[in-house]
């Protein structure tokens, strides 16, 4: 049995970090945007990853009172970008569209971490939490995709 406890705690560990790297990312990348609209984007979607981590710590510390139950949300739109565009490590000089790049393919990654979490978790709450998280995901990877078009195809 504690190898099962020391098992969730390693994953949720992991998953804190993973929320830690991704607003330490779009924290990061507002400084690399002029338009004010994209700024805001980055820094509402950063201000989800805080959230998103608070929620794992709460769970990681036993207080599932703090849990929400998956919303209910219409179909997301997804433009399946990241499946076409290939990422490249971003440098100093990195252009807008690899910084979307990059943040499209790391919402993916999310998404498929979380939603395969959701179906292995045991317990419920767990289950309810990864599969929030893993929709919440699939929202910031479709808000990420539609910033790439609006800034990437439509100044084409």
């Amino acid at each position: 049995m504690a190898d099962k406890g020391t098992a969730v705690e390693q994953i949720l560990e992991q998953a804190i970090h993973f929320e830690e790297d991704a607003y330490n990312f779009y924290s990061g990348a507002m400084g690399m945007v002029e338009r004010a609209h994209i700024r805001g984007a980055l820094e509402e979607l950063a201000a989800e990853e805080v959230k998103h981590k608070e929620r794992l710590e709460a769970l990681l510390a036993g207080d599932t009172t703090r849990i929400l139950s998956v919303r209910k949300q219409g179909q997301i739109a997804d433009l399946k970008l990241a499946e076409y565009l290939v990422p490249h490590p971003l440098e100093p000089d990195a252009s807008l569209q690899d910084v979307l790049i990059v943040a499209m393919h790391r919402e993916k990654s999310s998404h498929e971490f979380y939603s395969t979490m959701a179906e292995i978790a045991e317990e419920e709450a767990s289950r309810a939490l990864f599969a929030f998280l893993a929709q919440e995901e699939l929202v910031h990877k479709s808000k990420v995709e539609s910033l790439y078009d609006e800034v990437v195809y439509q100044d084409n």
